[in-house]
């Protein structure tokens, strides 16, 4: 019996938080990740910053980068970094939606918000992890098209997505039946 899980998938999204800078003014900075998986903010909208969002269960999601193909992963001292390869205790979140319209993504096996503040912030639980999901208003000519790797992708295979098969559990999927 195969065990199938639907995703709901936001494609050409971006993700861009609010903060305050030096001068507190409020200013917005978009999540990007670069092809070496360093994970970092920028002020103007880039292909790196544009990111897919996938449902892997309720409130759980998975955030992969477009044009860099790697998920957006952290560790448990709550660095960020992209990494090729999906693992369900670094790569998944918890997506909490906020009265104000904000989304703050906390990992679900860490417990630490995903943020772009410095280290030494004593704000980095706070505006730092707010954000904001965007339409791409980049020129599509800008945005990559991700070509299929053959080696990685197996059409015949239970697991397209390369995320492991523990990932996916239905509860509708019971032994015996």
């Amino acid at each position: 019996m195969k065990c199938c899980c639907s995703f709901i998938h936001y494609a050409n999204f971006f993700l861009s938080f609010l903060f305050h800078d030096a001068d507190n003014h409020r200013r917005g900075m978009y999540l990007q990740m670069t092809l070496d998986g360093r994970v970092s903010g920028s002020d103007a909208q880039t292909p790196h910053s544009v990111l897919e969002l996938k449902s892997v269960k309720t409130g759980e999601i998975v955030i992969k980068g477009q044009s860099s193909s790697l998920f957006l992963c952290m560790d448990s001292g709550s660095h960020l970094r992209g990494q090729g390869l999906y693992s369900e205790d670094d790569c998944t979140f918890r997506e909490l939606l906020l009265a104000d319209g904000y989304t703050r993504f906390i990992s679900s096996h860490h417990g630490f918000p995903v943020s772009l503040a410095p280290r030494h912030s004593p704000d980095r639980h706070t505006v730092f992890t707010r954000f904001l999901p965007l339409r791409n208003t980049l020129a599509r000519e800008s945005v990559p098209e991700q070509t299929p790797n053959i080696q990685r992708f197996n059409v015949d295979s239970e697991d397209l997505l390369g995320m492991g098969l523990n990932a996916m559990v239905s509860p509708q999927f019971t032994l015996g039946q």
